[in-house]
């Protein structure tokens, strides 16, 4: 079978706290990291625990590692795994990471804090690969090379979150995580995923749950699906599981998204989506 030339693949699909045990299995227990791989084109969204495991596979399967790296936040649980990312501190491996700017943090003095010496015994310019830092800010769009493109939009989460939207080819997917719905569809929301083949979308709650968890930043797979269907996406992949639903409960989650929109997914650690 011939690989796909666009190729989404999970490696961290929690949010909050990574929860890795027995009762987390079949779903995973890592924090967001997602790899996009565009041809040769190495493209990683979020750095949470996922990327610790990301990084153990690209040392077996390639003799240099180079990539762009899409912050969404940068909140523990979307950046956590970075120090334990082994290709960072391999020399002659280069990284572009992309974020945004916070209040009188610039992006790069951000994922520099955590890794501090109070902190971490490695500083982040110490790692030995080729680190670069790119501001992004809201509304935007970059030309990656190569025929690619990035889009962003800014979502409704506490201190603020980028989503992103990647093209290549008539093909786009979206990575919406972190994002609180509003009593109607977006429609900023709407118009950025208008007709993308892929949307990855913060799920963390159901419609019944989400009373008890209003301000806290995040949505529900019923909004997901609203959002869907306005905007003639195409495939929806629930993200961003909730630190406490286990895998049985997920299977529930997951069953009952599926019976509302058939074209629709639980991201687990190891799902591989070719667009």
């Amino acid at each position: 079978m011939k690989k796909s030339d666009f190729e989404i693949t999970f490696w961290g699909v929690r949010g909050s706290l990574p929860v890795p045990g027995p009762s987390t299995v079949k779903y995973g227990g890592n924090t967001s990291c997602v790899q996009v791989q565009i041809n040769k084109r190495l493209f990683i969204l979020d750095a949470g625990t996922g990327i610790f495991h990301l990084g153990q596979h690209l040392l077996k399967t390639r003799k240099n590692v180079s990539g762009d790296i899409f912050i969404t936040h940068t909140h523990w649980d979307h950046i956590q795994g970075f120090p334990f990312f082994a290709p960072a501190f391999i020399r002659g491996n280069h990284f572009t990471l992309y974020g945004q700017t916070k209040v009188n943090s610039t992006f790069a003095d951000l994922m520099k804090g955590q890794m501090t010496y109070q902190h971490f015994p490695v500083s982040l310019g110490e790692m030995g690969s080729t680190i670069d830092f790119h501001e992004l800010d809201t509304g935007i769009e970059v030309d990656l090379g190569d025929g690619i493109s990035l889009n962003t939009i800014h979502t409704n989460h506490p201190n603020g979150s980028l989503a992103y939207r990647l093209n290549y080819k008539g093909r786009s997917c979206c990575y919406i995580t972190d994002t609180e719905h509003y009593s109607c569809v977006d429609p900023k929301l709407k118009n950025f995923v208008k007709d993308a083949d892929l949307v990855i979308y913060d799920s963390n709650y159901t419609d019944e749950e989400y009373p008890q968890f209003v301000g806290y930043g995040h949505s529900t797979w019923q909004e997901a699906i609203k959002l869907m269907k306005a905007a003639d996406a195409k495939k929806l992949v629930l993200f961003h599981h909730d630190k406490g639903r286990n895998d049985e409960e997920m299977e529930k989650v997951e069953n009952q998204a599926r019976a509302s929109y058939p074209n629709c997914i639980a991201a687990r650690e190891g799902l591989v989506i070719p667009l």
